[in-house]
């Protein structure tokens, strides 16, 4: 098949290749896996093989990964990492924090279970702030973990939770779900062999769902995610057919620029309306060279 691009799609798409070359090398998926206390010797295990099979499927999409398990996920431990992480990370990077375990609710404050003094998602906000990230994703999988979402709303961060307030208090069964969704194909929505932190969640909620439903039981749990819908790419199903290097920086640059789009629409009230529409213009036609570029390398490597 023989694909025709108007001459000006073919000026802006060299000028995309040459943006995405400076861009796409620098950016850098970052993670914090974080597997808490449990309590008992059941939910401990479960805590910990769910951290350790997250941290294998993002491994395939991020080179700079921190998983923190057992006595070694206590407060200043996870202080320390995210200070570390913050002394790395740029802006054009996205930040992925995974937070199995459980949780608790005083009605003021939430509190991640750890070994040694718990820390609260005020302190985890505060350390987030040297964090230059703007594409930030948090999930806490734990009871009562719906009282985070408040302390840790941020412009560009998406805050996914196992439970929709502080008084759902008992133990959860989202992270098997969540875990379960990052090496499922079941899971990738649009079958791009890739599991977004949106399908993921979308997944997960539909397990949660069910494992009550087929039970017979009233659920307590109730999945909620606020920020902007993130494409933040958290797991790659199979290797992609090698297209090339150029059109493999395009393809690193369509994730950073769907998040980008949807980030700009969650910050749309602090805009002049002019200078909205112009960004969001200014996006999406990169969006739309992007995606030329890469159907055209598919229909070229198409048996």
């Amino acid at each position: 098949m023989v694909t025709h691009v108007h001459p000006l799609t073919c000026i802006l798409l060299v000028g995309a290749c040459l943006f995405v070359a400076s861009q796409a090398m620098s950016a850098e998926t970052r993670a914090l896996i974080v597997a808490g206390l449990g309590g008992e010797v059941d939910y401990e295990t479960q805590f910990q093989r769910h951290a350790n099979t997250s941290a294998d499927h993002l491994r395939e999409v991020a080179n700079d990964i921190t998983l923190l398990l057992g006595e070694a996920a206590n407060r200043d431990s996870v202080r320390s990492a995210l200070a570390e992480i913050g002394k790395r990370a740029t802006a054009e990077d996205a930040l992925v924090m995974l937070f199995i375990g459980h949780g608790s609710y005083d009605g003021e404050h939430f509190r991640f279970n750890v070994p040694g003094p718990d820390f609260t998602a005020t302190d985890l906000a505060g350390w987030l702030a040297s964090v230059a990230a703007r594409r930030q994703l948090v999930v806490v999988t734990g009871s009562s973990s719906g009282a985070a979402q408040a302390p840790l709303e941020h412009a560009g961060r998406t805050v996914i939770t196992a439970t929709r307030s502080g008084e759902e208090r008992n133990a959860t069964v989202f992270a098997r779900y969540f875990s379960e969704a990052l090496g499922t194909k079941t899971a990738d929505i649009d079958k791009d062999l890739r599991i977004t932190a949106q399908e993921a969640f979308n997944y997960t909620s539909h397990g949660v769902s069910d494992h009550y439903s087929s039970r017979r039981t009233m659920a307590t749990e109730h999945p909620l995610s606020e920020g902007p819908e993130t494409a933040i790419v958290l797991a790659q199903l199979a290797s992609v057919p090698s297209i090339g290097p150029t059109v493999s920086l395009v393809d690193e640059r369509r994730n950073t620029l769907e998040q980008e789009i949807a980030v700009l629409k969650a910050e749309k009230s602090s805009y002049l309306v002019s200078d909205y529409y112009a960004e969001l213009q200014r996006l999406l036609l990169e969006l739309v060279v992007v995606e030329i570029q890469i159907e055209d390398a598919a229909e070229r490597n198409d048996p």
